[in-house]
């Protein structure tokens, strides 16, 4: 931990945004850090035209300006009380974010101890000039990507990645109003750990050009039919649940077995999900899933027992009720079996205790009044977590909080949001334990066609920070009959439960060496 307070300041090039003023009123907030003011610099070259060809383009930015928090302020820094400082090269500092579009000490050499921060799209253009998500939104791009780097080392301290779908306006909204608190929780790292968020490296990608007539034509089209409207987070098509006879660990090798046994397939037009285990009171595997049309609809949790010659006997509904969102994540507790679940429409998330028939559940306690999606529950350093993600970005707004007992009450974490990542920030599992050190499984919802689970390795945990890294990509379990994704990963001791996409490709050869011989005996619904 650091044992001196950090120096910030901020260097000002154009007009500063809402969205930017809030920055600053986070850092300011910011325990352990004094931002000593301000200087005015001069703005970085646009590298976005502005001819009548892309005219229709700004329209719609100044109309997304309307947004409070998106819209320019003139008065900048003056209603924050700090002051504009004389002889900037001068002052000693920690770190100078860059806001408004200033850029101009970056031309010039900078010594090795020098760090500064600014807002850079994906493309590395200056977030001021172009709202986040608009272009890529406009040209119909499947994600939009937004980033907090270090202007030195060119690293990417946080970065954002969204569905560019939806409306144009509210994506940008959404970007700025998670960016806005990234400078404090950087600097909020930098005190616990004692060193400079180091980052990851950027990998620069194409430009993203201002979008002319012709593409605003086609944005209007398909805002018109309805085309730019968000994508339902509910999975679809043809899933199935299997079994790899491993510990979950396997998966983290590259070479490690992806052997899995398919159940037998479904019957037509509907899917199994989400795979949960527990052991009954015989000790025998039960698994819980969502059960579903291929296309999402009438979703119910169902139990099935896997057994190991493949037959299956039908499922047994579990749970029907209305507003419940899936995803039975289960723990077991002092032998007792829990299945954590959310009600949308009560928007709480609540703890369902599996009866003593093993047919049902018993209602339990409330753990948390919010509409959580993929809610996890785990125990790490004695503290009670709960994760899961929120809208209006189901698959990429990772939230958590915390408790001393598990009935709570629990307590948001300091970070509003811990993450915003379409690639690797929903959760996709049971978190586990392998020499010494935590891993969460992570969804992958960049390519919708072929959902993966990233495995992350969570490097720091409490209700100050969360950090963590990717070490593998699970992209699917090739060669078998559902290979081609994957949303689901749990730990069931020396097993491990996922699901799998139906590769069109392999759907009438065998899942596994004993499917094809038991095809015929036992179809479940």
């Amino acid at each position: 931990m650091l044992d001196r307070n950090l120096r910030v300041t901020i260097a000002v090039g154009d007009e500063l945004r809402r969205w930017e003023l809030e920055a600053v009123r986070r850092i300011m907030a910011q325990d352990g850090v004094d931002v000593i003011g301000w200087v005015r610099l001069p703005g970085r070259a646009e590298r976005n035209g502005t001819s009548w060809w892309n005219s229709a383009f700004h329209r719609v930015q100044r109309d997304a300006e309307r947004h409070d928090v998106l819209a320019p302020v003139p008065k900048g820094l003056d209603d924050l009380g700090l002051p504009q400082l004389q002889g900037f090269e001068s002052v000693i500092r920690d770190v100078t974010l860059l806001l408004g579009n200033a850029a101009s000490l970056l031309d010039a050499p900078l010594g090795s101890e020098e760090r500064f921060w600014a807002f850079h799209h994906a493309d590395d253009a200056s977030a001021h000039p172009v709202l986040p998500g608009l272009r890529e939104s406009v040209l119909g791009m499947g994600t939009a990507s937004f980033h907090l780097i270090d202007a030195v080392a060119h690293t990417a301290l946080r970065q954002c990645c969204v569905p560019a779908n939806g409306d144009a306006a509210e994506l940008a909204c959404t970007i700025v109003e998670h960016a806005a608190g990234w400078p404090a929780e950087a600097l909020r790292e930098w005190l616990i750990t004692g060193q400079p968020p180091m980052g990851a490296d950027l990998h620069g990608a194409d430009r993203i050009a201002t979008p002319g007539l012709l593409d605003m034509m086609r944005f209007r089209w398909r805002r018109f039919t309805g085309q730019n409207r968000r994508d339902a987070p509910m999975a679809s098509g043809a899933w199935n649940i299997g079994v790899l006879h491993q510990p979950v660990q396997v998966l983290l090798q590259e070479d490690g077995s992806r052997n899995v046994r398919w159940l037998p397939s479904p019957s037509k037009g509907r899917a199994r999900l989400e795979p949960f285990g527990y052991r009954d009171s015989d000790g025998e595997l039960n698994v819980l899933f969502r059960k579903a049309e291929e296309d999402g609809s009438a979703p119910v949790i169902a139990r099935v027992r896997p057994k190991p010659d493949n037959i299956l006997k039908r499922s047994r509904i579990m749970l029907e009720e209305e507003g419940a969102d899936g995803y039975p994540f289960t723990i077991s507790i002092d032998a007792v079996t829990w299945m954590l679940m959310t009600n949308v429409n009560e928007r709480v998330v609540r703890l369902h205790q599996v009866n003593a028939a093993n047919d049902g559940f018993t209602q339990g306690p409330v753990l948390l009044r919010e509409a959580l999606h993929a809610p996890t529950l785990f125990l790490h350093a004695g503290r009670w977590w709960l994760f899961g993600t929120v809208d209006p970005q189901p698959d990429a707004l990772l939230r958590a909080w915390h408790a001393e007992r598990l009935e709570g009450p629990y307590l948001p974490h300091a970070s509003a949001t811990l993450k915003c990542d379409l690639r690797s920030s929903r959760p996709a599992g049971t978190p586990f334990m392998h020499d010494g050190q935590l891993y969460r499984p992570a969804l992958d919802a960049s390519d919708p066609q072929q959902p993966a689970v990233w495995i992350n390795r969570v490097l720091h945990l409490d209700p100050n920070l969360f950090m963590e890294e990717p070490v593998r990509r699970i992209a699917g379990f090739p060669a078998t009959a559902y290979g081609m994704g994957v949303r689901t990963i749990s730990t069931m001791g020396d097993m491990t439960l996922v699901d799998g996409l139906l590769s069109p490709l392999l759907a009438g050869t065998r899942a596994n060496a004993r499917r094809g011989r038991q095809r015929s005996k036992h179809q479940d619904g």
